[in-house]
This record gives structure tokens, sequence and C-alpha cells, in this order.
């Protein structure tokens, strides 16, 4: 009991280190707004905002499958098709629930809740390594290193970041070599994958209890902890999901040709494993097949056999595997050892990941197994390798001195990469708070301009137009209220193809843009403006991992449809979809001539940087 204690108090040591460095991105944001600050939270990566919008749908009392852009509920009258939203469900009701509970905003879950689950994670990963290596101070170094350097191995923060300034690298050139990048700690993207990460290496250990247990009883005790895991696993993140399936296939071949003396029990605990699993599969499978039509064209799923071998969790791992194999030839290694299986074990996990496509022949998205799961599946049998590698003689203080000196490098280098992702965001971070003050005015009139009755009838949500693209994003984590459009709007199942188009076009045409001044957005080179009229695969090569550049003659296309868009509105299109109000940043002067053909807008009502107009359809009373 004493030894138990005293590992869990060196996990706790590197847990709290963690959860500081998450910690850092809203100290800095608050640190920058000061009494100014009014309540938004620190986003670290462009995709949060979607999670956001999610979980304050939930906490408004929303059903499961609603688009919180659009404001569209399922209802009996007009069902919503499943989205990955509504299927992924375990992390969204994970925080949205306490937070009704506790009254918090979905701002509030997304501050509080990277914290938490940096410390869960931290808490996770100490537990799994500990339990394989025995050894509690390099596995408390060990959630250091694979944290701090996660987003090193991914390819992305100050690694894919400093290379691309103008000063280095034209940025033409930087472009055509190397994706857009993420930055933060990868694994704390809020949400996704945040909440399930944790999850992940929780399923790795029990699966080595139950394996390893020294009776039948604990052993399928293990395993039925196990089969719950994957299914929570199963609704909580496709990437996280799949790679953990990836990884027990990779366990289980290892363990039966390793282990053959243990082979009915391996057979019993896998099995066991498989018959809890099942049913959730089963579910999971019934709830894909209803999803919208939109979902596969919003995540880029790409028909392809071609492997991909060369990224650099991939090379990683197999200059470790081929370390093990020399070891094991030389019988300096034991290759049936349960640690040396497990390391293996990872490193098939990571090469799978990436090239299950050879067999399947689909591939969705891999940039997010890079990101998220394989980097953390590297780095981790990296400590792996260096534990079978340590000679056991080595002087207990020295090699105390140079795990210390691992933990601080990797601290340092993790607070670098969030601090760089924080000062990258600050700018429309503080822009999202400066709107707060209109959102929560839009909330205060949600109860008087029909949002309420509507969410609980299952009726046509007053709408609002943002003219800031970004911040259209942002707004339905704010405000109950339905966007007219925002980029990231396809990623809910509200609306199709051609109503996602015709929204875009309509934003544009109330702004008061004609044709000309439409081509010239072109010019900008905004990703925002960009999804309005090109699938996500096609604005950047991280989505499919190919390339497929935009033409003149596509852009000449979209310039004429819009043309042909504004010399055709009429009454009868004003009325199908009425827009209640505008909000626009208070140094931009509005252009009235569309509006005013159509509607009555008041003067505005100024709130810090932004002004709320209210709008009044013509023919209405």
């Amino acid at each position: 009991m004493r030894a138990q204690r005293t590992e869990w108090r060196w996990g706790l040591i590197a847990t709290s280190a963690i959860v500081i460095l998450a910690a850092i991105p809203q100290f800095l944001f608050l640190l920058d707004r000061g009494s100014s600050w009014h309540g938004a939270n620190a986003a670290v990566h462009p995709d949060e905002v979607a999670y956001s919008t999610y979980v304050a749908s939930l906490i408004r009392g929303r059903p499961r499958r609603n688009d919180p852009f659009t404001g569209r509920t399922d209802h009996s009258s007009h069902p919503v098709p499943e989205s990955l939203f509504s299927i992924q469900i375990v992390p969204a009701y994970l925080s949205a629930f306490p937070a009704r509970w506790l009254g918090l905003s979905a701002s509030s879950v997304f501050i509080l809740g990277p914290l938490l689950m940096a410390g869960v994670s931290s808490l996770a990963l100490f537990w799994f390594i500990a339990l394989l290596t025995r050894n509690a101070r390099l596995s408390a170094t060990a959630v250091c290193f694979i944290f701090g350097f996660g987003t090193l191995i991914a390819g992305q923060g100050i690694s894919r970041y400093v290379p691309t300034l103008n000063f280095l690298i034209p940025m033409w050139l930087s472009d055509r070599v190397l994706p857009a990048s993420a930055y933060h700690l990868p694994f704390l993207r809020f949400y996704q994958p945040a909440v399930g990460f944790p999850l992940f290496f929780v399923f790795c250990a029990l699966v080595w209890l139950a394996l390893i247990a020294s009776s039948s009883r604990r052993s399928l005790a293990f395993a039925l902890s196990a089969g719950v895991t994957f299914v929570l696993l199963v609704f909580s993140y496709f990437y996280l999901w799949t790679a953990a399936g990836a990884w027990l296939a990779s366990i289980a071949l290892l363990w039966l040709v390793g282990r053959p003396g243990e082979r009915r029990r391996s057979l019993m605990v896998l099995g066991f494993i498989t018959v809890i699993a099942a049913p959730g599969m089963l579910i999971y499978l019934k709830m894909l097949a209803q999803r919208a039509s939109t979902v596969d064209s919003a995540q880029a799923l790409v028909s392809t056999h071609r492997p991909d071998l060369f990224r650099l969790s991939e090379i990683l791992v197999m200059i470790l595997l081929g370390v093990l194999i020399v070891g094991a030839i030389r019988r300096k290694l034991e290759w049936r050892d349960p640690l040396f299986l497990f390391a293996c074990s990872f490193a098939l996990t990571v090469i799978a990941i990436f090239n299950q496509q050879i067999l399947t022949g689909r591939s969705l998205q891999p940039i997010h197994y890079e990101w998220f799961i394989g980097n953390y599946c590297a780095l981790a049998m990296m400590v792996f390798t260096f534990s079978l590698m340590s000679p056991a003689q080595r002087g207990r203080l020295l090699s105390h001195k140079r795990l210390l000196i691992v933990a601080i490098v990797a601290l340092l280098w993790g607070a670098c990469e969030i601090w760089l992702a924080a000062r990258i965001n600050l700018d429309h971070n503080r822009q999202v708070d400066e709107m707060r003050p209109v959102a929560q005015q839009l909330t205060e009139l949600a109860a008087t301009d029909g949002t309420v009755q509507a969410a609980q009838n299952g009726g046509s949500i007053p709408v609002v137009l943002v003219g800031d693209l970004k911040l259209a994003d942002r707004l339905p984590t704010d405000a109950p209220q339905a966007v007219l459009w925002a980029p990231r709007m396809l990623v809910f199942p509200g609306v199709l193809d051609e109503e996602n188009r015709e929204r875009f076009f309509r934003q544009f045409y109330l702004l008061g843009y004609d044709p000309a001044s439409f081509s010239r957005k072109f010019g900008e080179h905004d990703w925002n403006f960009y999804a309005g009229m090109f699938p996500y695969y096609r604005l950047s090569r991280v989505v499919s991992g190919v390339s497929s550049p935009i033409f003149a003659d596509e852009i000449r296309e979209q310039i004429q449809k819009y043309r042909e868009y504004s010399d055709s509105f009429n009454s009868e299109r004003a009325q199908a979809l009425i827009v209640s109000h505008i909000v626009l940043s208070a140094d931009v002067q509005p252009n009235w001539n569309n509006v005013d053909r159509w509607y009555v807008h008041d003067d505005g009502r100024r709130f810090g940087s932004f002004v709320l107009y209210r709008l009044r359809l013509k023919d209405q009373p």
C-alpha cells in the first residue's frame, strides 16, 4: 500500500505540471483583457468553436440531434439526421450536463474543461506506464515527455510555424511543402479529443491487467472494464476508437504468438472484450447509417489505396522497432517479455492507422491520427524502449537527475508551444470577447423575439447575420439565435449544399456586395470566404491529404452565380428566410442598399466594438 502511495505522489507532481501548462492560454488571455474581460474562453484551435456551439445547444436543453447554426432540432414533423456530433455523444454530454446542473455557460466549460482533462489524461497515462515499467519516476517523466513533445512529433507548433515565417521561407513555397498548422497541446483540443483521450490509455491499461492477472476471475473483470471503456471510446471520438481497435488487434496478434502458453486465457480475454463491445458497435453503425448526406463530403472521405509511410511518428516507431528487433536478435532483450510485446504493439498501431486504406480503400483525414493519437503512441513506445534498454546497474542518483532534466526540457518545450498558440489566437479571442455583450443582449431578447418558443415547439428560430465570418462561427456558443451563414455550418446536418450556398450568397447580398466587390473578396484568400463555395477538402490538403487547387475558371463561375443570385433576388426569396438582426463592427460603415429594398432597420445599438441592428421585413406589421 505504501509503494502505491509513493507512485501516485510522483504522478500527481507530473499532473500538476501539465495542468499548469494547460492553464497558460486562459491566464495570458485574462492578463491581456484585464477588467475588459467579458467571460470568453481562450480558444487555441479553430475547430473548437464547432464543439462549443454544440455544447451550448445541449446546455440550453436542445435534443441530441440538433443544428446549433440553423437552430433546427429533431422533431416528428421535420426529423434531423445524425451528425458526428450527435453520434460521438459521450464527450458532449459529459461537458454539457454538469454545466446545466451548475449553471455554467459553454465558455466556462471550455475554460475549466481543458484543465480537468489535462489532469485526468496525465493520471491515466502515468498509471498505464507505471503498470508496465514499474518505475514511478520514469512514468512521471514520461507524462511530461509525451505531452510536452506531442506537438513536435505531430509536425506542428514551433517546428511547423517558425520555418514558414516569410523572412525564412517564402509562404508560397511553404504551403507547397507543408500543410497548415495546428498548435497548442493537441490532445487538449476541447472537447475532441480531450474528453475521450484518457480513455485510450485506460483501455490499454485494463487490457494489460486482464492479460497478466493472476486468476481467471480477475482477468474477466478487467476484460469487462476494457470492453465498457472501448464502447465509451466508440461514442467519444472516431480517431481514438479506431486507434484503440488497431492496437487491440496488434497486441492480440503479438500476445498469441509470443506467449503461446497463455493462449487460452488470451483468447478468453479478447473474446470477452469483443462480446462486450459488439452491441455498442452495432448501435454505432446503425446511427452512422442515419447520418446526414453532407457528413462524408464535409469530412472529406477519400477513396485511395496509397500507402502512407513517411509521417514523423511512423518513422520514429519504425526506428524504435528496428532497435527492439536488433536487441532481441542479439539476445539483449527477451522478445516474449510482456513489455517488449506492448512496445511493439504501439509500433504496429501507428503503422496500421495510417495505412489501413491499403485494404479498406478509404481514408478519412489521417492528419487527425497524426495530431491526436499517433504522435502520443510513438512517444509512449519510445518510453517503453528506453525502459527495456536501460541498464539495471545505472546509478539511481544519476538516473533521477537525467529524468528530471528530460522532464524540465519537455515542459519548457510544451510551454513554448502553448505560448505560441496563445499569441497566434490572441487577436481573434479578443474579438470573440468583445462581441460577448452583443451575444448577451441577444440572449436577453430570446424570450421576446420568438427564440425560446421556437426552440420548444420546433419552429423557426430568429436569424442573425454576423458580418465577420469567423465570429459567425462563434455566435451560437454565446447566443441562442440561429446564424444566417457560418463557415462551419456544413459540419452539422441542418443544411444541404444547395441551401448552404444560398445562405452564403444571401449573407453578402444583404451586406451590400455587388458582383465587383464580391469578386474582390477572392483576392483576400480568406479560408472562411472560400468555405461558402468550395468543399473543405478543396481548401487545404490537411483535410484530404491531397492537393486540389481551385482554378480561375471555378472562381469566375462562382462570381457569375452570385451575379445571377443578386439579379434574381425578389420578395418571395426575402420572405423565405427572414433575418432579424445584423451584427457589424463599429468600424464598418454599413451598406444598406440591398437591405433597404426588403427590410426596415433601426439605427443600431452599440456594444463596445460592435453594433447590433434590428430588422423587420417591410410587409410585416
